[in-house]
């Protein structure tokens, strides 16, 4: 193989069923350039490593590393090290890439002279639950209005899904924080941000996500992702963004209101309000009976896990 100009570098844990389609979606890519791929396996329940090892034989711009650690930017370190081209592809092995995605990073990458260029979440359920999880985290009222879960202009943003990089400008930062369980994409990004680089929406590049299949899936997931992200504030206090305090604020307002509502009972319209805003939110955006039932549920789900989690915070152990 000529030397690679794109490396797509895929982090997989407990993966068998989707690691497959992941890298197919990379052999479907519309492009003349030469791509190698690294799969980073952590330790996994199923037989995603035995996936991963049938890929490698099976082709010759496929190496198989594992990740002893099981986290995430760790796993994305060793598969980047491990590979050389000057344009990194993040890859997650329960995603897909649509045909152009890579042809379309690299004109946007080359036009906008950015770090890092990433496009749309588009969520793919296969169960009504999932679907109607998909329904919330692409809406502002369930996940905020960052342009990759709600679409929007092309331009700079503060994070994007995903992320097609330039190696130099990572490396030059030290790559993903491999300390974080969550969260590493949006830090590294701030610290791109901080030496002068550009992250870039572009709303053509599209990547498939599969949202979780259960509500304790869901909120364990909104719950890290609150946790970390106060602990990427503990770390860069002048990332946080104004979205972000709004889930613990609720929560905090919404629990004084009920408790206060004992002794005063105008302290209830705030949790009042809050539980209409639900109900007109998931009438607006459910699309059956069955959308509406689940959406009453999530979008609170997500709303007080994220919360909990952030007012909660990391832990670290001395």
């Amino acid at each position: 193989m000529k030397d690679p100009k794109v490396a797509v570098v895929i982090p997989a844990k407990n993966a068998e069923k989707t690691l497959e389609k992941a890298f197919v979606s990379v052999l479907n890519q519309k492009t003349e350039e030469q791509i190698e791929v690294c799969i980073a396996v952590a330790p996994s329940e199923d037989s995603t490593l035995d996936v991963a090892k049938r890929i490698e034989i099976d082709n010759e711009n496929v190496t198989l590393v594992e990740n002893p650690s099981g986290k995430t930017p760790a796993g994305l370190n060793l598969a980047i090290k491990n590979t050389q081209a000057p344009v990194i592809v993040r890859l997650d092995a329960h995603a897909e890439l649509e045909e152009e995605y890579i042809s379309t990073a690299l004109e946007t990458l080359k036009k906008t002279g950015a770090a890092n260029v990433g496009g749309r979440q588009n969520p793919v359920g296969a169960t009504p639950f999932e679907k109607a999880v998909g329904i919330a985290i692409s809406s502002r009222f369930g996940a905020g209005d960052a342009r990759f879960r709600t679409g929007g202009e092309e331009g700079e943003v503060d994070t994007v899904y995903l992320g097609v990089f330039d190696r130099n400008s990572i490396e030059n930062v030290g790559l993903f924080n491999e300390s974080l369980i969550r969260n590493q994409d949006a830090e590294l990004n701030w610290r791109l941000r901080e030496t002068g680089k550009k992250i870039w929406f572009q709303p053509e590049l599209i990547a498939s996500y599969k949202p979780r299949s259960t509500l304790k899936e869901l909120a364990k997931q909104y719950y890290d992702y609150g946790k970390w992200r106060r602990h990427v504030v503990s770390i860069h206090p002048r990332s946080i963004k104004l979205r972000q305090l709004i889930p613990p604020l609720n929560a905090l307002v919404f629990l004084l209101g009920i408790i206060f509502g004992f002794f005063w009972a105008p302290s209830l319209s705030f949790p009042a309000l809050y539980i209409a805003g639900i109900f007109f939110v998931t009438t607006v955006k459910s699309k059956t009976v069955t959308d509406f039932i689940y959406l009453l549920i999530i979008f609170p789900t997500i709303h007080f896990s994220w919360a909990a989690g952030f007012l909660r915070g990391v832990k670290i152990k001395s």
